[in-house]
């Protein structure tokens, strides 16, 4: 079919109107992003297409058909096998980033991190990368440098633009075309490196369920996808939590009980030294450390096939023994 399938064919599909169009089939949306990623298309093309996927909303066989095209044209990952797939691109409004102190403590307890991001478009709020440089987490420069640094480090941040600026620079369009387009979407499905265990955290809570069939579909069998704090993967423990799952040994939903009585006092802005020093041990709070551990802990519960509650356990005792040296 790709054989004599032409971009245009595809705008000619999703823009017929209300009765003549349709969404792209796996194999034309795999076809698309190769044609985006080896910039065969024109802008005008990109931009069409782009935006008539926005106005209908992307569907799971269309990223997943974006996401596997991508997987195909990175080049092999060469690090250590990483357990965790962890896409940070939302930013943290109000509380500080507690997931990448999460990060941190289960790549110290034997689960290596492939921690991803970009997009850092909203001002005000606290980014992946910033906060990786302070906690003394290695920032790749490049797909090869990030597989180096994995193997002497058991977390690795590595921005978009540094393996994918294809894509990085289709984010980026957002300040030209005013919306947001499917790759801001797509890019939380990567899962670059094959690792075990993908996340997904996400602000709209109708788009739980597409993560979840995408990564059904892409064969991501340890999966968890939530609405999380800000739109990142962080549990919010003075909110109840409804989390989407890929894993042998668990329901496709489960509910995460809240883990304080009421809800808790929002700082103004997110602290970089709070963070800093609930790594140390100087400033933990029990909020803090519920969203870290109960973060954690759903992570653990697909990576090891355990109940939610053994994971909870496990995510105590893994902070507990951390090593705090930055």
């Amino acid at each position: 079919m790709t054989d004599t399938l032409k971009f245009a064919d595809l705008i000619r599909a999703l823009g017929r109107g209300k009765n003549g169009s349709r969404s792209l089939s796996r194999e034309e949306a795999h076809f698309a992003m190769q044609e985006i990623w080896h910039q065969r298309e024109t802008q005008a093309q990109l931009g069409a297409l782009l935006m008539l996927m926005r106005v209908k909303e992307e569907t799971a066989e269309e990223l997943a058909g974006m996401a596997q095209a991508v997987r195909d044209e990175l080049e092999l990952w060469a690090g250590q096998p990483m357990q965790i797939d962890w896409p940070a691109y939302a930013g943290k409004r109000r509380q500080p980033s507690w997931y990448v102190l999460a990060a941190k403590a289960l790549a110290q307890g034997g689960y290596p991190v492939f921690m991803h991001g970009g997009g850092e478009h909203t001002a005000g709020r606290q980014y992946a990368r910033p906060v990786c440089d302070a906690l003394g987490i290695p920032v790749a420069a490049s797909w090869q440098e990030a597989a180096r640094l994995s193997r002497d480090h058991a977390m690795v941040y590595c921005p978009l633009v540094s393996f994918a600026p294809t894509l990085s620079h289709i984010i980026d369009m957002k300040r030209e075309l005013g919306l947001r387009s499917p790759v801001n979407t797509l890019v939380r499905n990567l899962n670059p490196t094959g690792a075990r265990v993908t996340v997904q955290g996400m602000f709209h809570p109708s788009y739980k369920a597409l993560h979840h069939d995408t990564a059904g579909l892409l064969g991501d069998s340890h999966n968890v996808v939530l609405k999380g704090d800000s739109g990142e993967f962080e549990v919010r423990p003075d909110s109840d939590t409804t989390v989407l799952v890929h894993c042998p040994q668990h329901p496709k939903q489960i509910e995460v009980p809240r883990r304080l009585p009421k809800r808790a006092v929002r700082p103004d802005e997110p602290s970089m030294a709070l963070l800093q020093s609930t790594w140390a041990g100087e400033a933990e709070s029990d909020y803090s450390l519920a969203a870290i551990q109960d973060t954690m802990a759903l992570v653990l519960m697909v990576a090891d096939e355990i109940s939610l509650q053994e994971a909870r356990e496990k995510a105590e005792r893994l902070w507990q023994q951390r090593s705090v040296t930055l």
